[in-house]
Formats: C-alpha cells, sequence, structure tokens
C-alpha cells in the first residue's frame, strides 16, 4: 500500500471505469479526482499487485475525522482482500494521524454496504435520493461511521 498523488491520477482511471457500474453514475472523472487532490488533507492510497494497480482509495480529512470518498478495485482483483486492505490502511492512517472516527456513504443498493459493515462500519442514517443515476433515477445513501 502506498499513497499517491495527482500524478496517479492517469493510473487511476481504468480501475475506475472497470470498478464502477456506468448505470449508476458514481464514478469520478479525473478532473473531479486531481481537483480533490488539491485540497489539504486529501489523500490518495494505491494498492498494487506486483506493478499493476488492482485498487485504490480517496479519503479527506477535517479536524479528528476522516471520510472515505471513494473506493475501487478492479474486477481483476475483486474478492482478493485489496478493498479489506485498503480499509484497514485508512483506518491505522487515521488511528495514527489522530483521528476519531471514519464516514462513508454508500448506495442503498450496493452491495458494498455489507462489506462495510464486515469491517467494523455502522449505519447512521440514510439521505433519501442521494445518488443520481445515468438513467435519471434516484437512490438513497446510507450514512456510515467507523468509530477509532
Amino acid at each position: 500500500m502506498t499513497e499517491g498523488d495527482g500524478r496517479d491520477v492517469a493510473a487511476i482511471m481504468p480501475v475506475m471505469s472497470a470498478a464502477f457500474d456506468a448505470s449508476y453514475g458514481e464514478a469520478w472523472t479525473a478532473s473531479q479526482c486531481l481537483s480533490l487532490l488539491t485540497m489539504p488533507g486529501s489523500t490518495l492510497f494505491l494498492a498494487r499487485i506486483d506493478n499493476d494497480l488492482a485498487g485504490f482509495a480517496l479519503t479527506r480529512w477535517v479536524a479528528d475525522e476522516e471520510e472515505l470518498l471513494l473506493i475501487a478495485v478492479h474486477p481483476d482483483w475483486q474478492c482478493s482482500g485489496i478493498a479489506s486492505a485498503l480499509i484497514e490502511n485508512i483506518k491505522a492512517t487515521a488511528r495514527n494521524a489522530g483521528r476519531r472516527t471514519i464516514f462513508l456513504e454508500v448506495r442503498a443498493n450496493n452491495s458494498a454496504f455489507h462489506f462495510y459493515c464486515r469491517n467494523g462500519f455502522e449505519q447512521i442514517g440514510v439521505r433519501p435520493g442521494y445518488y443520481l443515476g445515468a438513467n435519471g433515477a434516484r437512490y438513497d445513501a446510507i450514512s456510515m461511521k467507523f468509530q477509532i
């Protein structure tokens, strides 16, 4: 696990495209990723297998709170522990920096909800109609937190 920066955005885009179902419109563009990475408190975590980028996560922090904004694993590497390793790395980094809570939001009908529960996150709320799918449909977001 390593930390990246704006120079790594081109490398994460193929993972982004492969990992996110286009019908939900959740994948970020390269410019969105670059914009985030210019903000203080943002971090890009990279997971590599040999020289291949297998997955990544984007977070940001303010004061004692971390927010997991995006996590993706290339389909060739899904179910191999990459996402769990990214989560554990985020938790350790946040803990070592004195953060107390990690927050995230996940689409209500996304199976990743169960992954987050298995990794210690708990549901704290729902944001109705938060996500807008490519087809115009609205999907609720489940707000979750992990207490460090």
